[in-house]
Order: C-alpha cells, then sequence, then structure tokens
C-alpha cells in the first residue's frame, strides 16, 4: 500500500487524516494494535507540521510492504519551515537519540511524573504533574 497526501496543514484536519489512514490500512494490516500505532505516529508528526510548517503546506507519504513475518511500515511527513523550528528539531533529535530510556525521556518532555501499580492482571499508570492554567 502507499498513500501520498499534498496537504493544507492545521490542527483541525489532523484528527481526520489519522481516520484516513485508520481506514486504508484496515485491508493491509490484520494487527488493530498496529493499525493504531501507525496511525497514531502519522497524528503526531502531523500536529507538528501543522504547528511548524512555515507555508501551511506538507506531505504525508505512508507506504506498508506486507513481508512474511509482518511488514514494513514507513511513514513520512515533509514540510517546510524555519531555521530556528529546524535547529531545535535537531537539538531534540540529538537528545532523544541520547536517551537511555526512551519512554522516561518522553514522559520528562511531558514534564510529568509517572507511576505504575499493578496488582495481580489490572496496571495502573498515573501521569501528574503542574501545567499551565
Amino acid at each position: 500500500m502507499d498513500l501520498d497526501l499534498p496537504l493544507t496543514v492545521s490542527p483541525s484536519m489532523v484528527s481526520p487524516t489519522r481516520r484516513i489512514i485508520e481506514a486504508k490500512l484496515g485491508p493491509v494490516l490484520e494487527d488493530e494494535d498496529a493499525i493504531f500505532r501507525v496511525a497514531m505516529t502519522a497524528h503526531e508528526l502531523l500536529e507538528n507540521a501543522a504547528k511548524y510548517a512555515s507555508d501551511g503546506k506538507a506531505r504525508l507519504e505512508l507506504s506498508v510492504t506486507p513481508r512474511e513475518e509482518g511488514a514494513i511500515v514507513r511513514v513520512v511527513v515533509t514540510n517546510n519551515s524555519t531555521q530556528e523550528h529546524i535547529a531545535e528539531l535537531g537539538a531534540c533529535y540529538a537528545e532523544m537519540n541520547a536517551a537511555k530510556d526512551a519512554m522516561a525521556h518522553y514522559f520528562s518532555l511531558m514534564r510529568m511524573d509517572i507511576e505504575v501499580d499493578v496488582e495481580g492482571e489490572r496496571v495502573k499508570v498515573v501521569a501528574s504533574g503542574i501545567v499551565a492554567r
């Protein structure tokens, strides 16, 4: 499956585009969790494009190549941005790659403290922090 969508990006188009992706992935991927993860990856990338695209445009490319043991999935979002935002992205990327624990790094970026409580088969994850009103 190959999908190539030139888009005018705005926050309001991110969720509808994610739903289109989910619908396109349904016939190709059998695993609902995989469909969700791929669609959410595209969602997050499109949110960034909507926020940082200097001209309000982006291109979403999605490909799924079936293999015997699963599928190779590739999600690409391309947009123009300012040099300032490109420098910030480079710094974030370097920091993320240097992190030993990706999940801990992610939650530190969200400025949330994480607690995990397991009782038998019940797992409770609590993310808490102070945010601006």
